[in-house]
């Protein structure tokens, strides 16, 4: 270190001030979560776990936009007054480095965020890279916690100044340093990186009034380029006097990206450990917890959680909340402290709030501050539950409302659905049935708002057992009065299944329940059939319950349903197909069971299996074998088999290089096929498609693709097929446009081919008139699809091409077009018609109509969900449920429900509340009643 010596000590060079910052800096390199990891034996440096993340520069506070999915609850934290967004490094050199903010010129900078954002570890990488990359920088870190009593002068000349002097030998600061000290900051060569606005102590009670009376009174002090962090509760909360800052708030991981490259930089040690933690969060139903941990704090908690529980979480999600809620309150819990009756009392009033919200609450996970008050009292309180809360982060302000008053979320939405189970101790809550008159009871359990706390409900550790066993008893044993009786396929009404669904998940909760086994085998009876020892046949039921009962395994009891299919899948009378959809489920529910994976190999392999089994099962393998050498080796063996035909060889190489990528046996069977002269054209086709998907860079999948282009001997149709891959698999490729372009241009190619062409050609050459002109020509074609085709097609590649809006619209009221096309057209129009009122009048209309196909074809647009966000006055009419009420009350008519009667039916009952159904099912009129009943008696008496 080099230095001079003054008149009462040594005097630092402006090197030795920035080395002395530095080794200060390295102390405060620690993550904010060791104190609660270290019981683990977790200690960690920032960088050994640091993913940078972005920011968006923000205008003023958000408006509320309206409610969420629980399943996107992070979505109330995302900032909607905002004037840019930032990449990582993209911030530091334009607001950090060329100082490029509108108020302060990066001056005075604020990063604001929610608990856990992550503000004090990107304060932290602020601090490592100004030290590093601007120059003459001296970077001093406070933690204003650590102030208590002090202000912010005082502490720098006194405490940390006492630092600076122990570094260089001294027991305190001299003079000299401090006016050595003075000179750095009128220098204005001085970062002053503030950590935890909201944790600093004020006289005043506002800390942001406190620090800008401590900032316009430090003198040269204020000469420094300050960074500082508050949480979005202070900063939004009330009088913010540093409306000088430029405000910026960090956004959450990515996920699957940054999450899952966060959890191989925290368990690097034990990768094979991460790598189990980023598949269990794949699984079915776990899309809570993927957005739940966007949120780095959270996602430190799942790891600590994960490891701590040797590769395994806790065996219900109420047991994962309750351990979250637990880690939390020990995160900080010096900085705000909290004695066990606090929050114990904390707890029971957020229950009573969440539960309150979710069943009345027109935003249920947007809560307005006149509602919070009822519950936890005044955030200007100091002695409030709402100031606790507000403190701990288990609420936080997300906006403010027209009345300029806060508006409050929880700290995730799913823990707002954790406290509301907490708070209920009956099970009647969920569910108060009379079956003769359900309008005046509660029917929760089909309310898609209360099925995940019904869940954690029932996964609560304290003594409930009774209460859970006649919850589930009264799930299974619902009658719902609407059942169609007159069908043999169908042994329950639609809202009987709901319930039972509801029960399957459930017993994954309470595993305690003594029926469990006979709920799995009912279930898997839905979904794959039974052998009817009547008819001596494999028996199954409509493909709604099969799929409603697939579903349903895979939420259940993951062992228990394992050793259901498993058996199922070794039985000798289940036929081939059936074989393939039991293993396609075992699949999902277990990927790594070796006996799905023979049960898989075994059906490739067969020779009675057809073609599209065979596909199928080549599939389910595509999707399990990445990294199983058992999976690998069959397909490689049955690629080389020579008892296997084309199109089996076509689809297990497509297979093999997709869990392999850059298999050369894959890639070259495929070019095999391309060149053979006995592969039919369909399968040709195939391998066309196969090489696009896995041949991107690839030049021996290019020169086979362009080979085939060349060829005199293809058929045209099979032209467009190689061009088109050749175009996606190297873009821009003057071969392929050409061919494409000769194709439009030939005289001998039938419409339908040009059209398919024309479609091709603009996707991978977006600028050629040429496709464009003949799209619009297809527009006249006599023939109805290819005009729907054509106007679908232009549209997406031409948006906004009203010709392309006109003839959809037109197809759409034509009274000479089938219904099927006029389907195909609503879907279309539902896809491009965000904002086109042309679009939204055309589906209003068919809404409005009173002819039954129309009606039909309406409800089933309804049930998009992404379209009804295209059209406000589609949700309007969803909302009140006028037009399923109708479809209800027309269909309990028919003697019998069967296909797409029975499916329309089906989600009716998935989307309106059951006393809503029930009524209009038993409006049909006396004389439809009585005809029904005489029906059934005479059809009894002729059998």
């Amino acid at each position: 270190m080099k230095s001079s010596q003054g008149e009462d000590g040594t005097k630092l060079t402006p090197d030795d001030w920035r080395e002395v910052c530095r080794e200060i800096l390295a102390e405060r390199r620690k993550l904010t979560t060791n104190p609660l990891t270290s019981t683990e034996g977790v200690t960690l440096q920032v960088d050994d776990v640091y993913v940078p993340l972005g920011l968006v520069e923000r205008k003023k506070a958000s408006k509320p936009q309206g409610d969420i999915s629980p399943e996107q609850g992070s979505e109330l934290y995302k900032e909607t007054q905002i004037t840019k967004t930032f990449e990582h490094d993209a911030f530091l050199e334009e607001v950090l480095k060329q100082k490029n903010t509108p108020k302060s010129q990066g001056k005075r900078i604020a990063i604001i965020g929610e608990p856990g954002a992550g503000k004090t570890t990107l304060l932290q990488q602020i601090a490592d890279w100004v030290s590093r990359e601007i120059h003459q920088s001296i970077v001093i870190w406070v933690s204003l916690a650590d102030l208590r009593e002090k202000e912010l002068k005082s502490y720098l000349f006194e405490s940390w100044l006492t630092q600076v002097a122990e570094k260089t030998g001294k027991a305190k600061p001299t003079e000299q340093l401090k006016n050595d000290f003075v000179a750095l900051f009128n220098q204005n060569n001085v970062w002053l990186l503030l950590d935890g606005l909201d944790e600093m102590s004020a006289s005043s009670g506002n800390p942001l009034t406190e620090i800008a009376r401590q900032f316009r009174e430090a003198g040269s002090i204020a000469q420094a380029r300050i960074v500082l962090t508050c949480r979005v509760n202070l900063w939004d909360g009330s009088i913010n006097a540093l409306d000088d800052f430029d405000t910026y708030r960090s956004l959450d991981f990515s996920y699957p990206q940054q999450v899952e490259r966060f959890i191989h930089k925290w368990f690097a040690a034990i990768s094979e450990t991460g790598k189990r933690l980023c598949t269990a969060l794949k699984e079915s139903g776990k899309e809570r917890i993927q957005d739940l941990i966007k949120n780095p704090l959270r996602l430190t908690l799942l790891c600590l959680n994960w490891q701590s529980g040797e590769g395994k979480l806790p065996d219900t999600q109420a047991g994962l909340y309750q351990q979250f809620v637990d880690d939390f309150y020990k995160w900080k819990k010096d900085e705000f402290a909290t004695t066990f009756e606090q929050r114990q009392q904390l707890n029971v009033k957020l229950g009573e709030l969440a539960k309150a919200a979710i069943d009345k609450e027109a935003t249920r996970f947007r809560l307005q501050q006149d509602f919070v008050n009822r519950f936890l009292g005044n955030a200007d309180d100091e002695n409030s539950l709402l100031k606790l809360a507000l403190n701990r982060g288990w609420l936080n302000c997300v906006g403010i409302d027209p009345n300029r008053k806060p508006v409050y979320a929880f700290f995730h939405a799913s823990f707002q659905e954790y406290f509301a189970a907490i708070a209920i101790d009956d099970w009647h809550f969920f569910l108060n049935h009379v079956s003769k008159n359900p309008s005046q009871r509660t029917y929760r359990i089909f309310e898609a708002q209360w099925r995940q706390t019904i869940l954690l409900w029932l996964g609560r550790e304290e003594n409930l057992k009774q209460q859970k066993q006649e919850f589930i008893d009264a799930l299974v044993n619902f009658k719902d009065g609407c059942t169609d009786r007159n069908s043999e396929d169908v042994d329950k009404g639609f809202y009987e299944y709901r319930a039972y669904f509801l029960a399957t998940a459930g017993i994954a909760e309470f595993r305690g329940y003594s029926k469990a086994d006979k709920i799995v085998a009912q279930i898997v009876k839905w979904g794959f059939g039974y052998f009817n020892t009547k008819k001596q046949n494999w028996t199954e039921f409509p493909n709604l319950i099969q799929e409603g009962a697939r579903s349903a395994l895979q939420q259940t009891d993951r062992i228990k349903a394992i050793a259901a299919l498993v058996q199922l899948l070794q039985s000798t009378t289940v036929d081939d197909s059936t074989r393939w959809q039991i293993a396609s489920s075992l699949e999902k529910i277990d990927p790594s069971n070796e006996i799905v994976i023979a049960a898989l190999v075994q059906l490739l392999q067969s020779t009675t299996v057809d073609d599209s089994t065979r596909w199928q099962v080549a599939n389910s393998l595509e999707k399990i074998g990445t990294g199983n050498e058992i999976a690998l080796a069959a397909l490689v063996q049955l690629l080389q088999s020579t008892t296997v035909d084309d199109s089996t060889r076509s689809r297990v190489a497509s297979s093999l290089e997709k869990i392999d990528p850059g298999n050369e046996i894959a890639i070259a069977a495929l070019v095999q096929l391309l060149q053979s002269n006995t592969v039919d054209y369909y399968t040709r086709r195939q391998v066309a498609y196969s090489l696009e998907k896995i041949g991107t860079g690839n030049e021996i999948a290019i020169a086979a693709l362009v080979q085939l282009l060349q060829s005199p001997t293809v058929s045209d149709y099979t032209r467009l097929q190689a061009a088109e891959s050749l175009g996606k698999i190297d873009p821009g490729n003057k071969i392929a446009i050409a061919a494409l372009v000769q194709l439009l241009q030939s005289n001998t190619v039938d419409k339908f081919t040009r059209m398919l062409t024309a479609d091709s050609l603009k996707q991978i050459d977006p600028g050629n008139e040429i496709a464009i002109t003949a799209l619009v020509q297809q527009l006249q074609s006599m023939y109805y699809y290819i005009r729907w085709h054509a106007a679908s097609s232009l549209e997406k590649i031409d948006s906004g091409n009203e010709i392309a809006i006109a003839a959809l619209v037109q197809l759409l009221q034509s009274t000479t077009v089938d219904y099927c096309i006029r389907r195909q057209v609503a879907d279309s129009l539902g896809e491009i018609g965000t904002g086109n009122e042309i679009a939204i009048a055309a589906l209003v209309q068919l809404l409005q109509s009173t002819t039954e196909d129309d009606l039909v074809l309406a409800i089933k647009f309804m049930n998009n969900d992404t379209r009804l966000q295209a059209a406000e006055s589609l949700g309007k009419i969803l909302q009140d449920n006028q037009d399923r009420s109708k479809v209800v009350k027309a269909l309990s008519g028919y003697w019998q429900l069967n296909g797409e009667y029975y499916d329309l039916a089906w989600e009716c009952a998935q989307n309106m509340p059951y006393p809503d159904f029930y009524q209009a099912w038993h409006q049909h009129n006396l004389v439809t009643h009585t005809m029904r009943r005489l029906k059934k008696i005479l059809f009894t008496r002729i059998i």
